[in-house]
């Protein structure tokens, strides 16, 4: 039995009303070919029967997959990992569980993409729209700004071709709640990292463009991201501390700078990742913990030398052993 064109992976873990909303804008979609597969990432069994009943009441097109309970949950790569290895569909979608779809052609419009090409697609990426306590955000968070840096006209099904480095030239990564990739080349690059807590999305998506051999953008708005309150603990993005979301981080680019086939994303990996050790340094220096903040200060400053940054490492070495001498290269560095 051939199975639906379209596989659309939610994880999930004690939300089940903001994860109602999601699916609802999944089962709006004037497509029909798809299935939806629920991960349940360990709820307590009173939000474990509430999924029960939304997925009872999915309209027969969802299935629900539990996995045991542990303290925080196995992680958000491994739940969209294990969905995929119960997909049967051609292209993957994924969407947060407090996230929505507000795009009901979405699907409509990427079937007409994929009708119009005849070469397989590896990848097919949208935009969405970023609210911070209910309000939009105005600025570019993700690829918004692509669209005006692309000097040429679509094809036939409203979608451009583009490449790596047009897309590295935007503010960040597509959002997984926008990307949809063939199930196929999905596993022939390992799927989502495990191992990343953090940022795991930007790393699959600097492997995926590194590797893709054709990637289609369609310049649509297709889905809501409620940006998480940074004071919550439980979205996957605020359960760890700074730091560590940082290290996190460090990992995704490493890997990019020395994985990549690509020369333009070792060269971005290679910028971000000096970038994020200013970071660590700063910020262990925030909390006095000053051997590290001199250790990560260096770190930065080989990786992207400048005279600014040369008076921190030093500010930052001299307040190990003199405090007063440290905040007077504090004043050479910020002038």
């Amino acid at each position: 039995m051939a199975g639906p064109l379209f596989s659309i992976i939610i994880p999930t873990r004690n939300r089940p009303e903001l994860f109602k909303v999601a699916l609802r804008s999944v089962l709006e979609q004037n497509c029909r070919d798809f299935e939806v597969i629920v991960i349940d990432d360990g709820s307590i069994e009173k939000h474990r029967a509430r999924y029960r009943e939304l997925i009872y009441a999915g309209q027969g097109v969802a299935r629900l997959l539990n996995l045991e309970q542990t303290d925080h949950g196995h992680g958000p790569s491994y739940g969209r990992n294990y969905g995929a290895a119960h997909a049967r569909g051609d292209y993957l979608s994924f969407l947060d569980d407090d996230d929505q779809w507000i795009e009901p052609r979405h699907l409509d419009r990427v079937v007409g993409v994929l009708q119009a090409n005849t070469e397989p697609i590896n990848l097919i990426l949208a935009n969405q729209r970023a609210y911070k306590d209910g309000a939009p955000v105005l600025a570019a968070v993700w690829i918004e700004d692509l669209e005006k840096t692309l000097r040429r006209k679509t094809d036939i099904s409203g979608a451009y071709t583009v490449t790596p480095s047009e897309l590295l030239g935007s503010s960040a990564h597509c959002h997984l709640n926008t990307t949809i990739v063939s199930r196929s080349f999905y596993f022939s690059i390992g799927g989502l990292d495990e191992t990343l807590r953090y940022e795991e999305d930007r790393d699959f998506y600097l492997r995926a463009i590194d590797q893709a051999k054709t990637i289609k953008f369609i310049p649509w708005i297709v889905s809501r991201h409620n940006v998480p309150n940074p004071t919550g603990k439980q979205n996957a993005s605020t359960c760890e501390s700074e730091l560590s979301k940082r290290l996190y981080q460090l990992k995704v680019f490493d890997k990019a700078v020395l994985f990549s086939r690509r020369l333009d994303v070792r060269r971005y990996a290679m910028r971000e990742r000096a970038y994020i050790l200013q970071h660590i340094a700063t910020e262990a220096a925030q909390i006095e913990n000053l051997d590290s903040a001199a250790y990560y200060a260096w770190q930065a400053l080989v990786a992207r030398p400048s005279l600014r940054w040369l008076a921190t490492a030093i500010s930052f070495s001299m307040r190990r052993v003199n405090p007063l001498a440290g905040s007077q290269a504090d004043s050479l560095a910020r002038n």
